[in-house]
């Protein structure tokens, strides 16, 4: 079944085409392909198809993540660029899974390796950002805010920024678990590494509720991308787990220039949550 079936039965339940919005700032509505992993899934939609399709929701930012990627060759990226430039589309972040903080080292090394191959692609892609899992080191107490973290700023300094810069790609830190599990972490690294190249990926519901705050708070200055994740919503399309307009808030204080991206984790339909969510960005920003 393809997506535009999706789309017209959507259509005819109440879910018109919505237009590009114009934000505050001049930021960029995004939405992770993520958003979407029951459609990719199925079969419904790839990542030819998707620019097209996003055109249809009303949003003009791509992130795409690597493990809808089936291939990573030039003829297939070249055919998702040409995708995304008919629908009149941007790519705004390439997500990149794995993990950095691991005791083995030659698979260590070889997770550096397929993160820059990985970096290429996205440059291909004409992604600005990548984002980068830091991952964990295991069940050793403390060991991911002691050795992941550096373990984690070595593969920075010595592998992947020298290519960042190279290929003009700025590398974004998830909150994410593991070494990337609090801000503190997230942080250090920046800092250590180089915060112009290296900034943070602020996502809005990784991080433990009873901290969530406090946590956004620190890591909002060092902002570049986002996940707005609303899994829940109220009866009057409100988010549940937390004071939206709040942490949109912080990112403000710092006069966040970067895309807006949703992150639609919930049960119910995504093309549906993703509407409601892109609903209050508009309403909040």
């Amino acid at each position: 079944m393809h997506w535009r079936i999706c789309y017209f039965l959507a259509f005819f339940c109440g879910i018109t085409a919505a237009s590009d919005p114009k934000l505050r700032g001049g930021n960029i509505l995004a939405c992770e392909t993520y958003s979407f992993r029951q459609l990719i899934n199925s079969g419904k939609l790839d990542m030819v198809s998707v620019p097209e399709f996003y055109k249809e929701q009303g949003i003009k930012g791509i992130s795409y993540n690597d493990m809808f990627f089936k291939r990573l060759d030039d003829e297939y990226l070249n055919q998702v660029v040409a995708a995304v430039k008919r629908a009149n589309r941007v790519v705004t972040c390439y997500v990149i899974e794995g993990n950095l903080a691991m005791a083995d080292e030659a698979k260590r090394k070889a997770q550096i390796e397929a993160d820059k191959e990985r970096m290429r692609a996205a440059h291909k892609l004409g992604a600005p950002v990548v984002r980068i899992n830091l991952g964990s080191t295991g069940r050793q107490e403390n060991a991911d805010d002691t050795l992941g973290v550096e373990r984690v700023i070595a593969a920075f300094k010595d592998e992947l920024l020298p290519l960042a810069r190279q290929l003009g790609i700025r590398i974004a830190i998830e909150n994410h678990g593991g070494v990337s599990r609090n801000a503190a972490n997230i942080v250090r690294i920046i800092q250590t590494t180089d915060p112009k190249w290296v900034g943070a990926l602020v996502d809005f519901g990784n991080f433990p509720p009873a901290t969530r705050y406090e946590e956004i708070a620190a890591v909002a200055p060092y902002a570049i991308v986002t996940h707005i994740k609303i899994n829940e919503f109220s009866a009057d399309g409100e988010a549940v787990d937390y004071d939206l307009p709040k942490v949109l808030g912080m990112l403000k204080k710092h006069h966040y220039k970067g895309p807006l991206s949703i992150e639609y984790e919930g049960k119910g339909d995504p093309v549906e949550g993703v509407r409601k969510t892109r609903a209050l960005i508009l309403k909040y920003w």
